[in-house]
């Protein structure tokens, strides 16, 4: 190559480094290829087109150029990182780890890349490796809030509360305004009923986002905890006016509704879980709500609807039995009962 294509690929991939930081991928892009088109080898060049590309999220094209590099240069740092990179975006972790371990023997204090080896350790249930890494982290750069996150996620996943409330309560200690870990947090007090702790956690989640859900769902389920039902409701229906196809939350609350004697409120958000789709609890929960009021033909009808998805449900089939014995139709509760006694089988 002539000295003065020397520089001109030097002068492109200057520029393409400057549109790059610049957020102008597009003709950072086209900068890059011009210079690859003189220089296909350079890695430089192909580092650049590679950013741009796992920036564009076109992650396949993005490993092509960081993998050519590693033909050539299989220690390059900038490669082997943005080959793992690409690979997590492609959503292959397991392709991903080969290339970040590589990174940390040769630079082997870099705590970012050591969170996201732990993270795909995580992703394939790996929870010993991911611990471990997550650890080496820690030892790189105490109270990394990325390490403290993933380390506290593991943790939650395998329920060891007192290990995951260390990592989520040193989190929570430098910053304050992670809703997400204050939800996690409440969950896991929610876990051991500790349930006023929880709700603290919750409400201060809820003051930065008010419509979360699983933080109103928290409140409601902790006011389930402590008894109160007609309080529990009031949170969860919070979260059916924003999220009306949330089925098995309407099924809940129609639950908890019937438990409160509202015979007929319960009744509304059966038939709203039903308008979702066949629900066999939705179902169940109307032959309840009828059977109270009196109404035992339908009732009756909405077991056997319940029974036309789950021929065998053994609560469907006590609940028809009853129905069935109320009304007076001795044989029909027997045959509910034979139908029981043989799905227990």
């Amino acid at each position: 190559m002539s000295e003065a294509n020397k520089k001109t690929v030097i002068d492109l991939s200057k520029k393409g480094s400057r549109l790059f930081r610049k957020g102008l991928l597009e003709d950072a892009e086209k900068t890059y290829l011009e210079a690859y088109q003189l220089d296909s080898s350079n890695p430089y060049v192909l580092a650049g087109l590679g950013d741009v590309y796992r920036k564009m999220c076109n992650f396949s094209e993005s490993a092509k150029y960081y993998d050519a590099i590693l033909n050539d240069d299989n220690k390059n740092l900038f490669a082997l990182r943005g080959a793992g990179d690409a690979r997590r975006g492609m959503k292959d972790p397991q392709g991903a780890i080969p290339f970040w371990l590589r990174y940390l023997e040769i630079n082997p204090k870099d705590s970012h890349v050591m969170v996201r080896v732990a993270d795909a350790y995580h992703k394939l249930h790996d929870a010993p490796n991911a611990i471990s890494f997550y650890e080496q982290a820690l030892e790189v750069s105490t109270n990394d809030p990325f390490a403290l996150l993933g380390l506290g996620n593991v943790y939650y996943a395998q329920h060891e509360d007192t290990r995951a409330l260390l990592c989520f309560e040193t989190l929570l200690k430098n910053n304050s305004q992670n809703v997400v870990v204050m939800t996690m947090t409440g969950n896991i007090y929610r876990r051991r009923k500790e349930f006023d702790r929880a709700m603290d956690h919750y409400q201060k989640a809820l003051d930065l986002e008010p419509d979360n859900n699983f933080a109103l769902f928290g409140m409601g389920d902790c006011y389930r905890g402590k008894m109160k039902m007609d309080k529990a409701v009031e949170w969860w229906d919070r979260i059916l006016e924003h999220e009306p196809e949330n089925q098995a939350l309407w099924t809940r609350v129609g639950d908890a509704l019937l438990s409160l004697n509202r015979v007929e409120e319960a009744i509304v958000h059966y038939e709203s879980s039903l308008r979702t789709g066949p629900d066999v609890f939705s179902y169940l929960g109307l032959a309840r709500a009828y059977q109270e009021m009196g109404d035992l033909t339908r009732a009756r009808t909405f077991c056997e609807q319940a029974l036309a998805h789950d021929a065998n449900s053994e609560r469907v089939l006590e609940r028809l039995a009853s129905i069935c014995e109320e009304a007076g139709d001795r044989p029909a509760a027997d045959a509910a009962r034979e139908k029981l006694a043989q799905a227990g089988n």
